[in-house]
């Protein structure tokens, strides 16, 4: 209707525009019209003025656009002047030829005008088109994204699971280096997978982050830890350093700041053949508030001044997957440094002009977490001596601040002989050392052979403890590294407080005369009630046989159902301290057995039973909806020992508070 309107108030201003001129034209010739009063013709022209004034307004009350406001006070105007008295007093034909060349000029540029707004709307039609037609395409390939997700996170459960169960079994230097490589493997598999579905996260502006507090130093160990194997095959030292000022817990997101690190380690892999990768983590005091700094260092090409524009400045598009020119790893840094950006932190690239890069972050730290009372260093550490015999520079300098920074006495040498020969020099001074840590791979004289001839020398050999640090697959067995000596074997990169720990240990029992060649030190093994039950709901038989391997490790004999309907009936049946639930399977969803359980609950007052969602998807969404069906957690595939281990420590202290409550109303 509004459409009819404008065009039939164009078409009678466009007939009314052509009768002035018409009329003026006629004025002086036709004896019919030279009686028309000229008042008649300036009405008209008036009139044609008016009606372009009212057709600007409704089109800028349609459109919105502000030139028909200009438009519709320039047809206003010469009315207003005439009503005013202000119009100069001029002959009738003039006054009709002024009013005619404004109309005509009005016109035209009313035309122009609507041109130009037809063009903007067609243009915003198919900005918004392209837009929903965008936003279609997203939410289809997140969703594509996420079930793909979902079905690679079910068998890496199974072959992360068992590598992990595997782990912890005794086996062979050589079976120990082969799962441990199947291990690595699937956590680089994993992090692929995890660097797809956040590239499409970050293009949609999707990606939530946590705010939790956590082990710094657990998890730059387990970090470094993941690419032990790879560095072993290449033949590159890998090295970590976390200084002694670094607070222990502190807050974030965890998974995040895991990740961009196991992207700074993967490209510092990527680009070293040979020589040494070193992670650093530092604090900085001078800033305020006080910053974490976490730099990686290789040895390997220096990035060029375009590869390092490029990572600083490169925009993250899911279509770079596809293009076949792509730096591989490129794309896990740039995710890194937008995650980075998103946690209010900064990111850097430093290259050197021959050899090596450095690839560091900075985030803001909570001035509360360095008020932390320190872990003071163990009794047993304090001024005791400790040889450091390592051949990597770099790798001597760390365990010596190290050392020094736990109050013991350190020295070093480069080699075995330069080794035997200051262990010599010291007891000739009555300067025994207390300990000599061994790099099990030195050019000459390798550590088992050094560590032989200690052994054999009576005159250096004073309680010595022997501590051999290497790779996992150069470890000699229990047997040979006794034979020679040797107490205990660390795999590099050792974690800062693994040896801190190890030397307490040893030289404890040392001391105290207790002495124990070749022990390990365990995890505590874990209080488990005997009535605290656990049920497994899990369609997937591998996820199921994970699950109840690793629950087996902590002492637990959980109950087993295939659906969500068995699990409700079980349930309903029998009361659970702990019931792990796929979200996924047959008969009956985990979010609908979860949701009759609870209506259940509620119907009867029946004691909540703890329900965690067990899920290979691993988006907000998701935690959100296990949270509105009433699960009380949320672990997503795969799952890792300790993970569970921290799930059901949690459950069973809620189970013992519980019991606690109801003896003093008993």
């Amino acid at each position: 209707m509004v459409r009819r309107l404008r065009i039939a108030m164009t078409l009678l201003a466009s007939a009314l525009l052509a009768l002035p001129l018409a009329l003026l034209s006629q004025l002086d010739h036709a004896s019919g019209l030279a009686a028309l009063d000229s008042r008649l013709l300036l009405g008209m022209q008036f009139g044609v003025l008016l009606m372009l004034l009212v057709y600007h307004l409704m089109r800028l009350s349609y459109g919105g656009d502000r030139q028909n406001l200009v438009q519709a006070g320039l047809c206003a105007l010469p009315p207003l002047l005439g009503l005013s008295g202000v119009w100069p007093e001029l002959p009738a034909q003039v006054n009709a030829a002024l009013l005619t060349t404004a109309l005509i000029g009005l016109f035209l540029y009313s035309l122009v005008l609507r041109s130009a707004q037809r063009e903007r709307a067609h243009a915003h039609l198919s900005a918004s088109r392209a837009e929903a037609t965008s936003r279609a395409e997203q939410a289809g390939k997140a969703k594509f994204l996420a079930r793909i997700s979902h079905e690679i996170r079910t068998p890496m459960n199974g072959v992360l699971g068992m590598s992990e169960l595997l782990l912890g079994t005794p086996l062979s230097a050589k079976q120990r280096d082969y799962v441990q490589t199947i291990h690595s493997s699937g956590n680089e598999l994993l992090l692929l997978i995890n660097e797809i579905l956040d590239l499409s996260a970050l293009e949609s502006g999707e990606i939530e982050l946590d705010d939790v507090q956590f082990d710094l130093h657990a998890l730059i160990e387990e970090s470094l830890d993941i690419f032990r194997a790879r560095a072993e095959q290449l033949g590159v030292e890998l090295i970590g350093f976390i200084q002694p000022q670094v607070p222990r817990t502190i807050s974030g997101d965890p998974g995040r700041l895991r990740q961009t690190l196991l992207n700074l380690l993967d490209h510092a892999f990527r680009q070293t053949d040979e020589g040494e990768v070193l992670l650093v983590a530092a604090l900085e005091r001078d800033n305020t508030p006080p910053r974490l700094r976490i730099a990686v260092q290789d040895s390997g090409r220096p990035l060029s001044a375009v590869e390092r524009d490029m990572l600083l400045s490169r925009q993250l598009h899911s279509r770079d997957y596809l293009d076949e020119n792509h730096s591989e790893g490129y794309l896990g840094l740039t995710i890194s440094r937008q995650l980075v950006d998103l946690m209010h932190g900064e990111f850097g690239i430093e290259s050197g002009n021959q050899q090596g890069s450095t690839l560091w972050l900075s985030l803001p730290l909570d001035p509360a977490s360095l008020n932390q009372v320190a872990l003071d260093p163990d009794l047993q550490l304090r001024e005791a001596r400790v040889l450091v015999v390592d051949d990597n520079e770099t790798c001597r300098k760390v365990l010596l601040q190290q050392c020094s920074s736990w109050g013991l006495q350190a020295s070093s040498a480069a080699s075995g002989t330069e080794a035997l020969a200051l262990l010599r020099t010291k007891a000739n001074l009555r300067e025994y050392f207390d300990a000599v840590l061994l790099d099990y791979d030195m050019p000459g004289m390798n550590g088992l052979q050094l560590a032989a001839r200690i052994k054999a020398d009576p005159y250096i050999n004073h309680d010595l403890l022997l501590v051999m640090l290497g790779g996992q697959s150069q470890a000699p067995s229990k047997l040979v590294a006794r034979n020679a000596g040797i107490s205990r074997i660390l795999a590099k990169p050792v974690a800062g407080y693994t040896l801190k720990a190890t030397l307490a240990e040893e030289l404890g029992r040392q001391r105290r005369g207790l002495a124990a060649p070749g022990s390990h030190r365990q995890a505590p093994a874990l209080q488990v009630p005997a009535d605290f039950r656990v049920l497994v709901a899990e369609d997937n038989s591998i996820s199921t046989k994970v699950i109840q391997g690793m629950l087996g490790k902590l002492d637990l004999v959980p109950d087993l159902v295939s659906n969500g309907r068995d699990a409700l009936r079980a349930m309903q049946n029998r009361h659970y301290d702990l019931v792990l639930m796929d979200c996924e399977m047959p008969v009956l969803d985990g979010f609908a057995a979860t949701e009759q359980l609870r209506a259940w609950e509620a119907a009867g007052q029946r004691p909540r039973t703890p329900v965690v969602a067990l899920t290979a998807h691993i988006l907000g969404e998701h935690r959100q909806r296990a949270l509105e069906a009433g699960m009380d957690g949320h672990v997503a595939k795969p799952v890792e020992l300790s993970q569970l281990r921290e799930l059901v420590e949690h459950w069973i202290a809620h189970k013992e508070q519980q019991g606690a409550r109801r003896v003093p109303s008993a």
